[in-house]
């Protein structure tokens, strides 16, 4: 009986369908098992993550441009032979000082923020140009000369311009940090810019008195004096400038420029790239 149980459950299908039993197996010993194919994983959907990739590189912050923060210091001055034409000097003859005439100079130290493209860029700037003329006696140039006539000037502490301004500048790459790996870079930079500033501090003045002292007997005598001298308290800043560029890794720059800022000027300023 054990074993006409299994060849009936064999047969009840091909009898279900009408099957020939001369194809049937004699006993369930002989029923053969189809092989069944190994399983296979099942098919992954496609990761779209490739569609965002521009997105994606906008929010990590690649950008076409680079940017800058730095700290910049500037000597500025008129020089002499300007100066020569408006008023006298201790070189002319007849000088009635016993020092010679004062220099206008000073030095500017300030920061600054670059936005740096291919070959553009755009320096906005905020600084402080202290002044260092010193005390003294100016003598205007006239016809006929009258060297008892001149003011007597004292600027006071903290005279100086808050400056602050933009610049552009086109850059030529002489050598690229490409180039040499990311150590060296090296370009030429010429540009202007306005800006603008505001002066603090005072000039005192002395000038002749009615009895004939000139005014700088008047102040080595101690006397107050007559007035602020009047100049404005706004200024434009006008910029033209040149210089070089050096990068030094894909982070320091260095910069070493010259030329107009209101003054003629000379400096250099350091900073890093982000």
């Amino acid at each position: 009986m054990y074993r006409v149980l299994p060849l009936l459950i064999t047969l009840l299908p091909a009898i279900a369908v009408g099957q020939d039993f001369d194809d049937l197996p004699d006993s369930p010993d002989d029923v053969v098992t189809p092989p069944t194919a190994p399983p296979t994983a099942p098919e992954m959907p496609r990761a779209r993550g490739y569609q965002f990739d521009g997105v994606a590189k906008k929010l990590r912050g690649e950008r076409a441009y680079d940017m800058e923060f730095g700290f910049r210091g500037r000597w500025v001055t008129v020089p002499k032979s300007i100066l020569d034409v408006w008023y006298y000097d201790s070189s002319d003859e007849n000088w009635a000082y016993i020092e010679r005439r004062p220099r206008i100079k000073g030095y500017a130290l300030g920061v600054e923020f670059v936005v740096k493209g291919e070959s553009a860029n755009g320096i906005f700037y905020a600084e402080f140009m202290d002044s260092e003329m010193e005390t003294g006696y100016w003598d205007d140039v006239e016809e006929p000369p009258d060297h008892l006539d001149g003011d007597f000037l004292a600027p006071s502490a903290g005279l100086g311009l808050i400056a602050f301004g933009a610049d552009y500048a086109y850059e030529a790459h002489l050598v690229r940090t490409s180039d040499t790996q990311g150590r060296f870079g090296l370009s030429y930079l010429i540009g202007g810019g306005l800006g603008m500033g505001i002066m603090t501090g005072r000039l005192d003045r002395w000038g002749p008195d009615d009895e004939g002292n000139p005014s700088y007997k008047r102040y080595l005598d101690g006397d107050d004096p007559d007035e602020n001298k009047r100049l404005p308290r706004v200024y434009p800043m006008v910029d033209v400038n040149t210089g070089i560029r050096i990068n030094l890794g894909n982070r320091m720059v260095w910069r070493i420029e010259g030329g107009l800022h209101t003054l003629l000027y000379y400096g250099m300023s350091a900073g890093v790239t982000f």
